[in-house]
């Protein structure tokens, strides 16, 4: 395994020599989670969002462990910073996970889809407010859009359906989770700027994977010494495996491998092919139906986002983690 990981890392630097292999690794990698939101669907039929999360990232783990384990000397990081990765951990990993996938277990996937890509909204506006980062007035308008495309998706049009019963409410109930999933995401990347920047990010959200473990291990285990090990079929077990190794593992391998050479500002509009991508894919595989608010407010968030990365990131997260 070790000789299989070392010949696919040589391979990965090869293709990245190049600025079209690395946008190519961003195009993959990007399209691989965009196919994320129809597989934790899926894997929500028949498992709980704390069971899935346990087992995705037990699964991931294993194949990140490597990675920690050779980087283990650049994690050595001042035992001030223990705290701030421990925030990390609890927010991109755990809360964050937790939320969205109890979102997407009320909600549509091509809901989730849509409105993932506000967590580039939510991130500029904490970078105003907590970095003290300077915004325009170009930005103040792109944050409205973004609200306005995001009212549009949850509300399927302009008048509200205060009077919503049913699944309507549940659905709204579930668009509203992912959003709070979305600032807690935020969150992760403002509070772990500092360590984001100076330590290889691949090797930081290994770690910060693997440590979520503290928290989802314990958590799985105590809903299978209560209801029972999960009796999953096969297209659960798909929808687990994908977002264990082909979105965890594949796609934070060649989002990060691709940005030794492409640089952040560059790979962002890469960011769109994940809703977008997403979108369509629970369209043809779930059935999911788009209004033409839906429609409005997707194309309202594009627009939003694309005003919003006209900043030059110094290092940015994929939407989907």
């Amino acid at each position: 395994m070790a000789q299989a990981r070392t010949a696919v890392s040589g391979v990965a630097r090869r293709i990245t020599t190049t600025r079209a292999g690395a946008w190519a690794m961003l195009i993959v990698g990007n399209a691989i989670f965009a196919g994320s939101y129809v597989a934790g669907k899926v894997a929500l039929r028949d498992l709980s969002p704390i069971m899935l999360n346990a087992l995705r990232f037990s699964i991931a783990s294993l194949f990140l462990l490597p990675i920690v384990i050779a980087g283990r000397a650049r994690l050595r990081f001042p035992s001030r910073m223990l705290p701030r990765f421990a925030m990390l951990v609890l927010l991109g990993f755990v809360v964050n996970k937790f939320f969205e996938y109890v979102g997407l277990s009320l909600t549509t996937a091509s809901d989730t889809a849509l409105l993932i890509s506000t967590e580039s909204i939510f991130t500029a506006l904490f970078s105003w407010v907590i970095l003290r980062e300077r915004f325009s007035r170009a930005a103040v308008l792109a944050l409205i859009i973004g609200v306005l495309g995001v009212y549009l998706i949850i509300e399927k049009g302009f008048i509200p359906h205060l009077d919503a019963t049913g699944s309507a409410s549940l659905r709204v109930l579930g668009d509203l989770l992912v959003i709070l999933s979305l600032v807690f995401e935020s969150g992760y990347t403002i509070a772990g700027k500092a360590l984001l920047d100076r330590y290889p990010p691949l090797l930081i959200t290994s770690a910060s994977i693997i440590g979520s473990l503290f928290f989802w291990l314990p958590a799985g285990g105590e809903e299978v010494l209560r209801t029972g090990w999960p009796q999953l079929p096969l297209e659960g077990w798909l929808g687990v495996f994908y977002l264990a190794i082909a979105v965890t593992v594949v796609g934070y391998f060649l989002w990060f491998q691709a940005l030794t050479r492409v640089d952040a500002s560059s790979a962002a509009p890469f960011l769109f092919i994940q809703p977008l991508l997403g979108a369509v894919i629970a369209i043809l595989l779930l059935g999911d139906q788009l209004t033409w608010a839906t429609v409005a407010g997707g194309a309202l968030i594009v627009i939003s986002v694309l005003l919003v990365s006209r900043r030059k990131p110094t290092m940015i997260e994929p939407l989907e983690a």
